[in-house]
């Protein structure tokens, strides 16, 4: 298993792998709501997260095995520059799209402004394995590699992310983080926690 840097060669394949890895996911179920034209809705999603981040040269990670992309990770580093206009302005057709997306996606950034470190940080906003492939350390791979970019950046002070996975807590708080907030996501409960430079 290698762990790469994306290209947009790959968005095809990893936006498969995190569509099945996210089918079942709390926050992308609150936010894009399951029901008909769901897959389709999480495959626009992490299509546009993914391009965006590899355009504006944002960390995006790619586990490959000999049997292709396995799982991903991606976020932004300290700074979070403004998508290209292109890329904006199709978000916000996905977004006028799907009704109260918009209010949905305010109550989870509240939640997450709260917890997030005043520091400057890097913010793992997606971090998926297939299915089939769990329990092979594929998610530790990814979340190390990523937490090594932002420790290399001298800029950086630490990790933020957020899950609504109760069973994931062990696994991060393992990985050194720890919890800054939480709050409720519709019948889920958001968790934010942070992994400070240095701590690992």
């Amino acid at each position: 298993m290698s762990i790469t840097t994306a290209s947009l060669a790959e968005l095809e394949e990893s936006v498969d792998c995190l569509v099945t890895a996210f089918a079942q996911d709390p926050i992308t179920g609150f936010l894009l709501q399951p029901g008909p034209g769901y897959q389709e809705r999480l495959a626009q999603f992490f299509s546009l997260l993914m391009r965006a981040r590899i355009t504006l040269e944002m960390p995006v990670v790619v586990a490959r095995g000999t049997s292709g992309i396995h799982g991903a990770a991606m976020g932004y580093a300290t700074a979070r520059p403004a998508w290209p206009k292109d890329l904006t302005e199709e978000w916000d057709r996905f977004e006028s799209a799907i009704p109260e997306l918009t209010e949905r996606m305010a109550i989870y950034d509240e939640i997450s402004a709260k917890g997030k470190p005043s520091a400057p940080h890097y913010y793992l906003g997606v971090i998926g394995v297939h299915p089939e492939m769990h329990g092979r350390g594929i998610g530790t791979q990814l979340l190390r590699s990523f937490c090594d970019i932002s420790s290399s950046d001298p800029l950086s002070c630490g990790v933020y992310l957020e899950t609504a996975e109760e069973s994931n807590l062990g696994f991060y708080e393992r990985a050194g983080f720890a919890e800054t907030g939480r709050g409720r996501l519709g019948r889920a409960t958001l968790w934010c926690m942070y992994l400070p430079q240095g701590s690992r």
